[in-house]
């Protein structure tokens, strides 16, 4: 079967025989800048070393795991893919911290010349609050997807109607051309 490559909708992909009975997790990683946030560049690096741990496991119980990097840099991204705080990681579609803080971001405040201050999401964890999502969060949640009872679905805020946060909102209002390099309109 051809590749219709000009498809945005459609994407025809080969595995080998012995890859098709492979049960895959899907990883989205989505996030504002992942150039100049600390919190954005941090919480990749910990997604990169909590795969890194957890490669044994995916290995034992023949589970292959695709992250998607989703750099979202427009409103209609954000709305699109229903981001409401950045970064956010999603395993199998479900945000792995659901029920989100957030706290002033100087990294994204020194990015953008807006006034006011930027949020971007804090995590929690085991009664803690970090500003990068940390390795044992990441590879709990991944662990529990994999797992042959996977996530179990919690009423929490992902069970909710999204609606696109304020902040993320203010970040992108008010830009009107492309050539911003944050997208705050600043």
């Amino acid at each position: 079967m051809n590749d219709p490559t000009d498809s945005k909708t459609v994407s025809i992909i080969q595995p080998a025989a012995e890859e098709y009975t492979r049960r895959t997790v899907t990883v989205d990683f989505l996030y504002l800048d992942n150039e100049s946030c600390d919190r954005c560049m941090g919480t990749e690096d910990t997604l990169e070393a909590a795969l890194e741990r957890i490669e044994p496991v995916l290995d034992a119980l023949d589970v292959g795991i695709t992250v998607r990097d989703i750099h979202v840099s427009t409103l209609e991204a954000a709305e699109a893919t229903q981001l409401a705080v950045s970064p956010t990681i999603r395993v199998n579609g479900r945000d792995i911290q659901p029920n989100y803080i957030e706290s002033t971001c100087e990294s994204c405040g020194d990015l953008c010349e807006c006034e006011g201050d930027v949020d971007c999401r804090l995590w929690q964890y085991r009664g803690e609050e970090y500003s990068t999502a940390p390795v044992g969060l990441l590879v709990e949640s991944l662990v529990q997807a994999i797992a042959p009872n996977g996530m179990q679905a919690s009423e929490s805020r992902e069970s909710q109607a999204y609606q696109l946060s304020s902040n993320v909102r203010d970040f992108f209002e008010g830009s009107d051309s492309d050539e911003s390099d944050c997208g705050c309109g600043c």
